[in-house]
């Protein structure tokens, strides 16, 4: 199954939400060189169960992995600052700060997601071309 970026169920964007910053902190640690669980990875068994509160903490964990990328991959960053706000605004009404547990649809997403900011086959470059695309 491939992402569908039509799709606007709250589980299925804070899915896709979860893939971006953990794709976001796992390339800032990367081009450090540190190898150890993402923020995103650690925190995903309370993220599906109280998605909203969750996303703030690893929202704000973002920040230091952010500069670190504006110094070291400005383009990058900006691609995926850009997916962040596309997801962010497919929210409807108060879906975004229901703090609900998540179905397990948001796996689905999350897998999706991650799948789709994979390098393509051949691609050799470490800053993928399609950052910018959602």
């Amino acid at each position: 199954m491939a992402l569908d970026q039509d799709r606007t169920s709250r589980d299925y964007l804070y899915g896709r939400l979860l893939a971006v910053a953990e794709h976001i902190e796992r390339r800032a640690l990367h081009v450090t060189g540190e190898k150890r669980d993402t923020t995103a990875a650690r925190l995903m068994q309370r993220f599906a169960e109280r998605p909203y509160s969750t996303w703030k903490t690893i929202e704000l964990s973002l920040a230091p992995y952010r500069t670190r990328l504006r110094t070291l991959r400005a383009g990058f960053l900006y691609g995926m600052e850009k997916r962040l706000d596309a997801v962010m605004i497919k929210f409807s009404g108060d879906d975004y700060t229901r703090d609900a547990q998540l179905s397990g649809e948001f796996m689905l997403a999350y897998h999706c997601q991650r799948k789709a900011l994979q390098p393509s086959d051949g691609d050799s470059s470490e800053d993928e071309s399609n950052d910018t695309n959602d």
